[in-house]
Parts: structure tokens; C-alpha cells; sequence
């Protein structure tokens, strides 16, 4: 099957769907770069917390991490037919234990990437779950390398308790440059991509909908 052809078969999907399963989404050499980059980023201690998996290991807005977002954007684009503009990278390491709860994304997360980055040894896939808009449940199962991409300010999603620590996920968030959220949410108040963050402005619409990632 032609890459056009495919192409115009995932945009079909994601449309109706609002989500799509994309089998190695990133190529080996650089998922081999990302575990090699994510082990430097914690032995220099680099990572933080945050208040949604407090004990689980985050980084948000790396310039390393916005750069694969930024490359990854025109393969997207092709495979959605949607122009997409960039907001921001996060990338969690789970903890045993650790759960994340069911919602929606805050604007900025309008069109967002889930990638496997690493999967403990032994352990299953990583599993994400989603409830798209008026459909049943669906679970994703994803190996290392493999991604979903989801209409996140659309699509219900969540992941039950981790029973091991150590999967990694690498989160990638656009917005579609025709949509109601562009310009405003581009690289997410930030002044380009991999600079630091800035206290972002909360509006009344997005005041219920904490920033949360799967």
C-alpha cells in the first residue's frame, strides 16, 4: 500500500474516530537516542514531580523532547491531514502504584501523542485507555516505539494502577492551525519551542480540566 494511500486511510480513521493507533511511530535510532538521553536527564536529576502522579518522575517543556515534537509535526500532518501548530512536550517515567484518573485535556492538548518509550523488562504493554466522544471504550496497547495520537480535548482517557515501576511515556501536544484554539496556544504561552515556561493565563473553560497526561 502506497504512503498516500495509507495517509488518506488514517485521516479517514481519525476523524471518525477522533484517535489512531500508530504501530512504531518512532523509528529505532531514535527511540535508542531517548532512553539513552532519558538515563543522562536522571542521573543529573533533572526530572521533577508533579501533582497529578506525584510519585512518578516528569519533565515538561524540554528542548530536547520539544525538538522530537517539532520533528515529528509534518509526519502528522500528513497522516491526519490536519495542519498542526506545536504547543509543548512532557514526558512521565510511571511509578508502581500510579494511576492516572479519567478526563479530558485543557486546550493546549488539542491534538496529543502518546509514545512507548520504555517498557519494563517482562512486564506487558503499555495501556491506555480511551473513551471517545458517543463510542464504547477502547483499549490501546502499545510497545516500545509505538504510538497513539487522540483528539485530547475530545477523547475521555485514562491508565489503571502500574503494578511495576519504570514505563515510560513521551507526550506530545498540538493544536490544528485552523482550529479555534490557534494562535493562542501555540508552544503553550512559552516564546518558542524548548524555552522556559510562563505562568499561563487559566481561562474559565479550562479551570476544570487540570494538566493531566497519558
Amino acid at each position: 500500500m502506497s504512503s498516500v494511500v495509507q495517509n488518506a486511510r488514517d485521516a479517514t480513521r481519525f476523524r471518525q474516530k477522533r484517535y489512531l493507533f500508530v504501530k512504531g511511530l518512532l523509528p529505532l535510532p531514535l527511540l535508542e537516542y531517548l532512553k539513552a538521553y532519558y538515563a543522562i536527564v536522571l542521573a543529573n536529576g533533572q526530572f521533577g514531580r508533579d501533582a497529578q502522579c506525584p510519585s512518578s518522575l516528569s519533565l515538561g517543556g524540554d528542548p530536547a523532547l520539544d525538538a522530537v515534537l517539532e520533528w515529528l509535526r509534518p509526519k502528522l500532518e500528513k497522516r491526519l491531514g490536519i495542519a498542526l501548530a506545536p504547543t509543548y512536550s512532557y514526558t512521565r517515567v510511571y511509578a508502581k502504584g500510579e494511576e492516572l484518573v479519567c478526563h479530558l485535556d485543557r486546550a493546549a492538548c488539542e491534538i496529543s501523542v502518546t509514545a512507548a518509550i520504555q517498557i519494563p523488562g517482562k512486564a506487558g504493554p503499555s495501556v491506555l485507555h480511551l473513551k471517545p466522544p458517543g463510542a464504547p471504550e477502547v483499549k490501546v496497547e502499545m510497545l516500545e516505539g509505538d504510538g497513539c495520537v487522540y483528539a485530547g480535548t475530545e477523547v475521555e482517557h485514562w491508565r489503571e494502577k502500574f503494578r511495576v515501576n519504570g514505563y515510560t511515556q513521551l507526550f506530545l501536544h498540538f493544536v490544528a492551525r485552523r482550529g479555534r484554539h490557534y494562535p493562542e496556544h501555540v508552544f503553550d504561552g512559552r516564546e518558542r519551542l524548548g524555552s522556559p515556561s510562563r505562568k499561563r493565563r487559566t481561562k474559565k473553560r479550562d479551570k476544570k480540566r487540570p494538566i493531566l497526561h497519558a
